[in-house]
């Protein structure tokens, strides 16, 4: 059998047996210098502190490696990410640029607009004032040819048959008014709306033109003495001007305030055409009304009051 001396030689005279131990490798004897024991548990300690500093740094190494990965996927995720979000603010530039190019060109169209506008209102203030200018020509140019006109109210329809109306009417206003002539008529005929079909319906007025404008008003004149004209058949008329329709609501509006001028003494009042009230009250001032209001405040508040006994000189004024 053979050994293997570790730092010990059998018989040896500086070795010590009991400092040595004896162990039997795959077949062999070794000796083992045995370690004191606080150097033991001190090298055992060793060993434990190098185990648990070998697993804490597996242990970092494992979590470093986890981290890393964690982090390269993270930004790997972010910088997708960010790719995407790149593409959707360039996609939102564009759509921004070319919002603010339609909006560039709104304002453009709208400030073209706006002149056009200006432009428009001012030619449209000028179209009313002309348009309000041939109307009131056009109402005047119809006045004009109305000023020998004159209407009959109260003949009963049929009256005339069998004769000319215009010879008719001429009989019936010499027959009525007592004229010492027969009036010279252009033209008569009843008014153009539907003849009516119930027998106690107001017959149709005449319409007639005067050959003369001053026989038109001498029927007038003679009329407004008679007051109350009744023709040979029974039928009581009334004979006044032919205006137009404007004219004839402007001086109907009227009305009112010359209900109220019939009950004042020593008033005197007309309607001057086409519209135009005027009053005259007893100290001899003249006032002249196109609004039928203010003709009624005047009347209602100055007229009313107290009349002046001493008289003045003649006065005209004029409301508009």
């Amino acid at each position: 059998m053979s050994f293997l001396l570790l730092g010990f030689i059998p018989g040896h005279p500086q070795t010590k047996q009991k400092d040595y131990n004896w162990e039997t490798h795959h077949g062999q004897l070794h000796s083992v210098r045995k370690m004191p024991k606080n150097q033991s548990r001190q090298a055992d300690s060793q060993e434990a502190n190098a185990s648990n500093q070998r697993e804490v740094l597996d242990a970092i190494s494992a979590l470093r490696e986890e981290l890393m990965t964690t982090m390269a996927n993270t930004a790997k995720t972010h910088s997708d990410q960010l790719v995407e979000l790149q593409g959707s603010l360039e996609k939102i530039e564009c759509k921004i640029q070319d919002t603010t190019g339609r909006v560039t060109d709104l304002e453009t169209a709208a400030a073209a607009h706006s002149d056009s506008i200006h432009a428009m209102q001012a030619d449209m203030g000028e179209m009313k004032k002309e348009l309000a200018f041939l109307r009131d020509r056009c109402e005047d140019l119809e006045t004009r040819s109305r000023r020998c006109n004159l209407r009959i109210m109260g003949v009963k329809e049929g009256r005339e048959d069998g004769s000319l109306t215009t010879q008719f009417v001429e009989e019936l206003l010499a027959e009525s008014l007592k004229l010492t002539s027969v009036p010279l008529l252009d033209r008569a005929h009843r008014s153009l709306r539907s003849k009516p079909s119930d027998g106690n319906a107001p017959p149709r007025a005449f319409v007639i033109k005067c050959h003369y404008f001053r026989e038109k008003e001498s029927i007038l004149k003679k009329a407004a003495e008679l007051k109350t004209i009744t023709t040979k058949n029974g039928d009581r008329i009334t004979i006044l001007p032919d205006y137009t329709q404007t004219v004839s609501k402007q001086r109907a509006a009227f009305g009112e305030v010359r209900s109220l001028l019939r009950g004042l003494h020593r008033v005197r009042y007309g309607l001057l055409f086409p519209a135009t009230l005027r009053i005259t009250t007893p100290e001899g001032e003249e006032f002249r009304f196109k609004c039928p209001l203010e003709a009624k405040k005047f009347v209602t508040t100055k007229l009313k009051q107290k009349s002046k006994n001493k008289r003045v000189k003649h006065k005209i004024h004029n409301y508009t």
